[in-house]
């Protein structure tokens, strides 16, 4: 990007042409990242130098089989997984955030492409290019260096994330008004007070977001009861009622007012989904990360979910790293993938081109394991073999003792992430097969030979 073409209006935000001002430039960059575990028998890489970005807009699958590491990588985003037994061994997650647009007050104008927000300039170079921003003129936060104070920040507001089962993630003893409410109390206070027509230093709300964190004392709820204070929480509930019902009504929940009192058991598997749904998104968030948000769904409701969150993805303009096994659903939602195997990213590419023309082996066995409805009687396609340990692995292609094409090269070094092809979104794969004899100094019969497939 060219520093030049960047400028800022008085609020701080980029000005000009938003496509052109975030040209190239990622929301999310995730760089090297390296998470291991702890146990007995040493360190399991469980993340070992995963290299994506997702851009605005835009819906990255992670795929991959069970225990890939897919969901210790979107935990990682938002520094979740626990530690220890975790341990952060390396990398950087660069979030380029963005604000509510000022000359449209996020009601959506041209300034900021019809989106409501516009990216935030960096404050070191005003827009200039520094190294901290990494000469992109967008504020850039290493979230795996940020402090707690400014993490909770965007947890559940910039980025918010879907987990895989609502029974567990939803609290039993909160009825839904409570539990989505929480998120406007901790992110958009501000506004909840402003609507109530209270200001943004009122007694009320510093109450009820005590409240909301149950850090509460006795007399702080004799206060709440008492005249003033029980008039304006009347009317700052009335507030927070409205929040939560236009939240839920987004997500096409019907009635929502009834749901809104209702607890976790009282719903079913696809209605508590949406609730999640409607809490990760309430804040409008830049980023959505969910994590196989439809396993433990029937296949209608599975539909259902999937293009629920394509409809709001629309209206909103979130960016969405959508985790999951099943390679129909990725097909299906997806623009791009990343194919994850032990703990390391095999390929990346467009969806379409995944699927034509995959490049990796895995990748291949993956695609060619998916059932099909002209496919004759016989045996299901399998990949050979199991996942290797993961505990102090040697520099090798972790794929190799599954690959029919693996070579003497496969097992003694390891491949890198390379790119094939040019533009915006180039398809990358980790294979000796794609790279250059000369420059690994082998020779040509040294290097493993795929077929062309054309799926």
């Amino acid at each position: 990007m060219k520093p030049e073409a960047m400028q800022t209006d008085a609020g701080g935000a980029l000005t000009g042409d938003p496509s052109a001002a975030g040209a190239g430039v990622p929301l999310i960059s995730v760089r090297d990242l390296r998470v291991y575990f702890q146990t007995k028998r040493g360190r399991a890489r469980a993340v070992d130098g995963v290299d994506l970005d997702i851009r605005d807009g835009e819906t990255v699958g992670l795929v991959g089989e069970t225990g890939s590491g897919k969901s210790v990588t979107a935990r990682s985003l938002l520094r979740l997984v626990a530690m220890p037994p975790g341990v952060l061994a390396g990398g950087q997650v660069l979030y380029r955030p963005k604000e509510r647009c000022h000359p449209c007050a996020g009601t959506q104008c041209g300034a900021c492409g019809g989106s409501g927000r516009r990216p935030v300039v960096c404050s070191s170079c005003r827009g200039g290019g520094c190294e901290l921003c990494e000469h992109t003129g967008r504020q850039t936060i290493d979230l795996l260096r940020a402090p707690e104070s400014e993490l909770r920040r965007v947890r559940g507001d910039r980025i918010a994330m879907i987990f895989q089962d609502p029974a567990k993630a939803l609290n039993p003893g909160l009825t839904v008004r409570k539990q989505v409410s929480e998120v406007f109390l901790e992110h958009r206070s501000g506004d909840l007070l402003r609507a109530a027509g209270l200001g943004d230093g009122d007694e009320v709300g510093t109450l009820m977001r005590r409240a909301a964190h149950q850090r509460s004392n006795a007399l702080e709820w004799v206060l709440m009861k008492v005249r003033p204070f029980s008039r304006r929480r009347a009317r700052l509930d009335a507030a927070i009622d409205d929040a939560v019902m236009a939240a839920l009504a987004d997500t096409r929940i019907p009635n929502p007012r009834k749901i809104m009192s209702s607890y976790p058991h009282e719903l079913s598997g696809g209605m508590a989904q949406r609730v999640m749904i409607a809490q990760a998104l309430a804040c409008d968030p830049d980023l959505l990360i969910a994590d196989e948000p439809t396993t433990a769904l029937d296949v209608t409701i599975q539909a259902r979910i999937l293009d629920l969150i394509r409809e709001l993805q629309a209206e909103h303009g979130t960016a969405v790293l959508y985790i999951s096994h099943d390679l129909s659903l990725v097909r299906r939602i997806c623009d791009r993938v990343a194919v994850l195997y032990a703990g390391e990213l095999a390929e990346v590419a467009p969806v379409d081109e995944l699927f034509a023309t995959p490049m990796h082996p895995y990748t291949r066995g993956l695609l060619a394991a998916i059932p099909t409805g002209h496919q004759e009687r016989g045996r299901l396609t399998a990949i050979r073999g199991t996942v290797p340990e993961l505990i102090d692995p040697p520099p090798a292609c972790r794929f190799h003792t599954r690959c029919d094409a693996a070579v003497d090269l496969c097992a003694s070094r390891e491949p890198t992430l390379t790119e094939h092809g040019t533009g915006e979104r180039p398809h990358r794969v980790a294979c000796f097969a794609y790279e250059d004899a000369a420059a690994l100094n082998v020779e040509v019969r040294d290097l493993p030979v795929l077929e062309r497939t054309d799926t």
